[in-house]
């Protein structure tokens, strides 16, 4: 609990958010170093549009739609995915002109959850419009958008906007008090500095991207012919098909067919697996302790532990939960479809009940069958075994005796060393963005300089990456200078080596 003192404190608003002390304290120290400076000064074009309903698409031509990017295609990290974007009408394009997306816009949404923030990127679907709960900021003609994208992410944007927040049944930050927000006014090459730590993620999720649909290809292009196939609204099974199951999903055109396709060569799980089991429940979660990894941090298809929640040291664990490198981890209620390799960086974690582990001799093959499993025919043969109409479940011993195609399993160490760059590639690109927001944060709290800043970028401007890896080595995963935490980047040589490979890759593609 806290109060305000009417004679000093009191405003127009009556929220308590907007007089918690902590938001309070962080508006006088970002005040300290702002200059007066406002974000809606440094707006060239900014707009919200507000789309009078989103008409249906069903029956129109695919040249007839255009690209929609909302609040759900953004992640923590500001990364957007244009892959899973919705669609509207081209003639939106007439209607609603201000909402057409530019390069180096900033997006900030200030309609719902009022956390994300993203800037679009140089490369990105042609006549992309932005949803009305993403306010798009075209910034003045020096400013960085990539170091504004910094301050938001920080501790001390987040809660300036949560402070000037209005929530009642749906969140939302207007127009006035979205651009009252003092914003750091610092040099140009300080600017720059902390804005190219997120171009290098930007950088990193590019080559992420690509290494994805390299992995995609590798574990279906011997079956495409049976995805293609449509499903048909009767299916008949045939006698030597037949199981003890009677539910006719089981038994499906498509799936049957994928299935004949995968068997031609293939391994079934049980042959070379070495052994399996699901996890165990807990509910009672602490702040400081083991990552507990449930269907929520494997729903995207990669194990996301930074979002987990986390159980006691103390408690008895059964082995059936641990988890390393060797294992992958398929749902088993829930998002039925998913199946993830464990990260060596993750294998201290365990695992809830509704995740089966796999464990196999090595870490190619737990690759292998992890790629397959996620790819497009692995999700088809998942859905097939999997029952139950209200929750859909997986049998542990069905999952066992699904076949595995042998040009995955030949292909495994290729597909090892695939998979582990795509991983290091998603992982760095959000630990930059963290590393962006922390030197945000340092020069607030003025345990960092910005002269300090400017040297290093000075630096490298001429190839010298020495004091890059000084300011970056301060850095820790609560903050600059905490020498109780670990370190942020616990090698550097692997960050630098990681960079040059992306912009190597991303060069040579056209």
């Amino acid at each position: 609990m806290f109060t305000a003192k009417i004679s000093d404190e009191l405003d127009a608003r009556i929220d308590a958010e907007f007089y918690s002390p902590e938001a309070i304290d962080a508006l006088k120290k970002v005040k300290l170093i702002s200059a007066g400076v406002a974000f809606g000064s440094l707006i060239k074009d900014g707009y919200r549009v507000v789309y009078h309903g989103i008409d249906n698409v069903p029956g129109l031509n695919k040249n007839d739609l255009i690209p929609f990017l909302s609040p759900a295609n953004i992640d923590h990290n500001g990364g957007i995915d244009f892959l899973n974007l919705d669609y509207v009408p081209k003639y939106y394009l007439q209607d609603y002109k201000k909402g057409k997306a530019k390069i180096n816009e900033l997006l900030i949404e200030v309609k719902g959850n009022t956390t994300k923030v993203s800037v679009v990127p140089k490369i990105f679907p042609e006549n992309m419009m932005i949803s009305g709960s993403l306010y798009k900021a075209e910034l003045n003609s020096g400013v960085d958008p990539y170091f504004v994208l910094s301050f938001f992410k920080s501790y001390y944007g987040v809660l300036l906007r949560k402070r000037l927040t209005s929530n009642t049944i749906i969140s939302y930050i207007d127009k006035t008090s979205l651009y009252s927000i003092p914003i750091p006014t610092l040099k140009q090459k300080v600017s720059k500095y902390i804005g190219n730590k997120v171009r290098q993620a930007e950088t990193l999720r590019a080559w992420g991207k690509m290494l994805e649909v390299e992995i995609n290809q590798s574990s279906s292009y011997e079956i495409d012919s049976a995805l293609k196939l449509n499903g048909k609204s009767v299916n008949k099974a045939k006698v030597k098909e037949l199981t003890d199951r009677l539910d006719p999903k089981y038994y499906s055109f498509r799936a049957c067919c994928v299935l004949d396709a995968v068997k031609a060569a293939s391994k079934t799980l049980n042959t070379i697996v070495k052994s399996y089991s699901n996890g165990f429940e807990k509910r009672d979660f602490v702040e400081n302790g083991i990552p507990y990894i449930t269907v929520s941090e494997v729903s995207s298809g990669r194990l996301n532990i930074e979002s987990a929640p986390k159980i006691s040291k103390f408690i008895s664990i059964p082995t059936k939960a641990t988890i390393n490198e060797n294992c992958v981890l398929v749902v088993r209620t829930g998002s039925i479809g998913t199946a993830v390799k464990v990260d060596e960086r993750d294998k201290n974690a365990v695992i809830s009940s509704h995740l089966i582990k796999l464990e196999f001799e090595n870490e190619e093959l737990a690759a292998a069958v992890a790629v397959f499993l996620n790819s497009s025919a692995g999700k088809v043969l998942l859905h097939k075994i999997s029952y139950g109409a209200v929750q859909p479940q997986i049998g542990q011993e069905e999952l066992i005796k699904l076949p595995i195609p042998e040009f995955i399993l030949a292909n495994a160490s290729t597909i090892r060393v695939l998979l582990k760059q795509y991983e290091s590639s998603i992982r760095t690109s959000g630990t930059l963005v963290n590393a962006a927001k922390k030197l945000v944060e340092a020069l607030i709290e003025n345990k960092l300089t910005e002269q300090e800043l400017i040297n290093a970028q000075q630096a490298l401007e001429r190839g010298d990456t020495t004091l890059d890896r000084q300011i970056l080595s301060r850095l820790s995963t609560k903050g600059i200078d905490d020498e109780g935490s670990p370190p942020l980047f616990p090698n550097l040589d692997q960050l630098y080596e990681l960079l040059d490979k992306a912009e190597e890759q991303l060069e040579v593609t056209p």
